[in-house]
């Protein structure tokens, strides 16, 4: 007989002897399920208790931007920088640009009050005239397709041809009728090249000029035209002749 054999034959009657405990084997069993369940059970909370407090941490932290934190810096907008109007910038002015006197004149070609305020504008520049310097601000609607936007690019497009001022003042006195005709009307009146100007009047870089005014008087929290500033002082509404002049006269003396 070979040794395999023998070794079958002894294994055979060992195993023939013997009664196979079959409740012992249910319950050891059952109970390497049950303490499977709970160990696979305590390693679920584990990880879901990591996960909870690393998204803790995270809300934690951008709750701690948007409430202050000093050790976080906040990106300054154009309201935390501005303590006064533009004054070197790409927008129209009239008067040296040394003048001790710069006053920035927010307003829109459709507005009857700035109508008005044109007048007296106009009459302080002659009083002055080389002694103080006006900067154009456009504050026009938003909606670019108004009357009131498209007079103020209108505007810029004269401005690039050299003829702001007299165009500006031909969109006043034609308030009442804003619109392209109108516009391309008066560039032929100031023999503007008048291929030129409609180009300018699709061009975005020319619009995006209009827009900065309308941020610039948002960022200075100005509610409506006109609206004038004489150096840093702030005159809301029409002003007249001698309400400008007091100021001026006492910016004057400052210097």
């Amino acid at each position: 007989m070979s040794f395999q054999k023998k070794v079958n034959s002894v294994r055979n009657k060992f195993l023939s002897g013997v009664k196979f405990p079959t409740k012992l084997f249910v319950i050891i069993a059952l109970g390497n399920f049950i303490l499977l369940f709970f160990l696979f059970s305590s390693l679920k909370l584990d990880f879901a208790s990591s996960q909870a407090k690393s998204n803790g941490n995270a809300g934690s932290y951008q709750g701690s931007y948007g409430t202050g934190d000093p050790l976080i810096t906040k990106v300054p907008g154009l309201e935390d920088i501005l303590d006064g109007p533009i004054i070197n910038g790409p927008d129209p002015s009239l008067g040296p640009d040394k003048a001790p006197v710069v006053i920035a004149y927010f307003a829109d070609y459709e507005c009857r009050y700035c109508q008005k305020q044109e007048v007296v504008i106009k009459n302080i520049m002659e009083q002055y005239r080389d002694k103080i310097r006006l900067v154009w601000k456009d504050y026009p609607e938003k909606n670019v397709s108004s009357g009131s936007f498209s007079a103020a690019l209108a505007g810029r497009c004269a401005e690039e041809q050299g003829q702001f001022w007299p165009f500006h003042d031909l969109l006043f006195e034609n308030g009442d009728r804003l619109g392209k005709d109108l516009f391309i009307t008066l560039a032929e009146k100031l023999n503007l090249k008048k291929r030129l100007f409609s180009e300018c009047l699709e061009d975005e870089e020319v619009s995006q000029l209009v827009r900065d005014n309308i941020l610039e008087a948002q960022a200075l929290d100005i509610k409506g035209v006109p609206f004038i500033f004489i150096n840093k002082q702030e005159i809301m509404g029409e002003a007249t002749d001698d309400d400008l002049r007091k100021i001026i006269e006492a910016e004057f003396n400052k210097s």
